[in-house]
């Protein structure tokens, strides 16, 4: 199925894919479901996945979540700003313009913590935050985070089939991924650039902000079908498949009247890999007509690069 979305060209064809067979359907449905994810990944780099399984309740918790966390004041959201500009972590706000309220955010993500046995450096998983004046926020951003989370590792096991690797081969190199989820509302304005990552979910309700760049070199607005929610591939992913797919390049254009800006907010997921995994150009993207076009680069180091961020001092 093939959605068109609004476009100040013409449309960008981004296709709905429904993985709900996955897991129980035939081979011929899993054949299919590839074969849907391989042409998007391709030619454009985007997907929308129906059929991911996110219970209604979860989706519902994330809303109140946004809700309740942006209607605080700006005290209480301070006291869990980031604590250095670095740490990807916290509260952040960021100045528009004269008269309109300024972009903010909120990001959690994997913690040293949560693998205490891998003794991760804290500076590549750093501690979340949390307010204190909303007991439940925690526990519905969580239930986000950890639904898409495994949405994300559902998705890595197609991809991986779609590849002719076995189904389980990207797990080797996500078992402690650095992950992230920031909700924003609304999101501040970013020219154009690429996800570094593995892959990227967005949700954003109810007023699409993000602009993707088609083949036409035009900026189009994708508006997600029912339930289903936006999936583009991450640079780190481009490269591990030798750029047979893609990573496409969007802008972040929130809607300039003061009305437009306030239904403007998203959650963003970035499953970005372990730290120290080692990325090859996989076997199968790389013949004698398509050789090897990079070397092999850790996630941390392909992260630093791309965002400019020294992790090598204490606690890297």
């Amino acid at each position: 199925m093939t959605h068109s979305v609004e476009a100040t060209g013409r449309p960008l064809h981004v296709p709905v894919i429904n993985i709900s067979r996955w897991e129980m359907g035939s081979a011929r449905h899993r054949a299919s479901i590839a074969a849907q994810v391989d042409a998007a990944a391709t030619e454009t780099g985007l997907l929308q996945i129906a059929g991911h399984k996110i219970p209604d309740p979860v989706v519902n918790g994330l809303e109140r979540a946004m809700d309740t966390f942006f209607a605080l004041n700006d005290r209480a959201k301070q006291a869990v700003g980031a604590p250095a500009a670095w740490i990807d972590r916290g509260y952040r706000s960021f100045p528009v313009a004269p008269g309109l309220r300024p972009a903010e955010s909120f990001t959690i993500g994997t913690q040293a913590d949560d693998y205490r046995d891998l003794a991760l450096p804290s500076a590549h998983y750093p501690e979340n935050l949390w307010p204190a004046a909303l007991p439940r926020f925690r526990h519905q951003m969580m239930a986000w985070f950890e639904a898409v989370r495994q949405l994300a590792r559902r998705l890595t096991r197609i991809f991986a089939v779609t590849l002719n690797l076995p189904e389980g081969f990207f797990h080797t190199y996500t078992g402690h991924s650095l992950d992230v989820l920031r909700i924003e509302n609304p999101p501040a304005p970013t020219p154009e650039r690429t996800d570094a990552g593995i892959l990227t979910i967005r949700r954003a309700t109810p007023e699409p902000c993000v602009q993707y760049r088609g083949d036409d070199g035009r900026w189009h607005r994708v508006v997600p079908e029912g339930d289903a929610v936006l999936v583009n591939v991450g640079d780190l992913l481009a490269r591990w498949t030798n750029d047979r797919w893609v990573s496409p390049v969007y802008r972040v254009v929130p809607p300039s009247g003061a009305d437009s800006r306030d239904r403007c907010r998203m959650a963003t997921f970035f499953h970005d890999g372990d730290f120290d995994a080692l990325v090859t150009p996989l076997p199968t993207c790389v013949d004698e007509q398509r050789p090897a076009r990079y070397d092999p680069v850790t996630v941390a180091a392909h992260l630093a690069d791309r965002r400019g961020w020294d992790l090598t001092g204490p606690g890297a």
